[in-house]
């Protein structure tokens, strides 16, 4: 495992910590281009190391208390049924079908982080709620994301929770949503007896998860506004490399 691929995978963690999200829509751009994996391998792959840096993460938000499991209770059960979808959406999808839909939910991913104000959205309806909930876990197990990107806006607009608590509960999302799609994953390929490389997600996870306990420490000391900027530019680089292949 090259330096290059040890550092990204600290970035990642490190964004995870830093703003609660945005960590696991690098992690199969650096599967696909630095570690040299299948696209579908990749995307599999991507989901088991987000969903140990976004467990080791939400760890010190349940330390105190931040995690409101009532309006967690609520995001998960459809949240859980999308990811199911999403994972058997993802069997009869071309990878660069995928990694097209990746790299567009990258580049509105940066148009919203760019902004001195992030998107918001008013939405009060629980049926609603509930489809979107169910739609991001969808993205979940199709692309190999884990939303928080989305997730933390919209719990934002629609609750009342201050910014750790939207942090803690969407960890815990997008930790229930990448296990499932990683077990899911695994399971259909086992039977179609295919591997998946274990000890790299295990490393990989590894120091992701050791960078979101640094973010995290960090985040008290660094501009979120500055954070999130950067975090924009370093997607909008990721997405091109993307499409980039797609498209010429």
């Amino acid at each position: 495992m090259s330096a290059l691929v040890l550092i990204s995978a600290l970035i990642i963690g490190l964004s995870v910590g830093l703003l609660g999200s945005g960590g696991s829509i690098l992690t199969v751009p650096v599967l696909v281009h630095l570690v040299q994996l299948p696209e579908k391998v990749a995307i599999v792959s991507s989901l088991g190391v987000v969903a140990q840096i976004s467990f080791i993460a939400l760890l010190p938000y349940l330390w105190r208390r931040h995690l409101d499991f009532v309006l967690f209770k609520r995001f998960a059960v459809p949240a859980f049924f999308g990811t199911l979808l999403g994972v058997a959406l993802a069997q009869w999808l071309h990878s660069s079908v995928q990694l097209l839909i990746l790299a567009v939910l990258m580049l509105g991913s940066a148009a919203n982080m760019w902004r001195k104000t992030i998107w918001q959205w008013q939405i009060q309806s629980p049926w609603l709620l509930a489809a979107l909930a169910m739609s991001l876990g969808m993205l979940t197990g199709l692309v190999g994301v884990g939303g928080g990107f989305l997730i933390v806006p919209l719990l934002l607009a629609v609750t009342v929770i201050p910014m750790s608590g939207a942090i803690a509960c969407s960890l815990a999302l997008i930790f229930l949503q990448s296990s499932t799609g990683f077990i899911s994953h695994y399971w259909l390929m086992s039977a179609q007896g295919e591997t998946l490389p274990l000890e790299l997600i295990g490393w990989l996870g590894l120091i992701g998860a050791c960078g979101s306990l640094l973010g995290i420490i960090l985040s008290a000391y660094i501009p979120q506004l500055w954070v999130r900027k950067t975090f924009s530019a370093l997607l909008v680089g990721t997405a091109v490399s993307l499409l980039w292949p797609i498209v010429r």
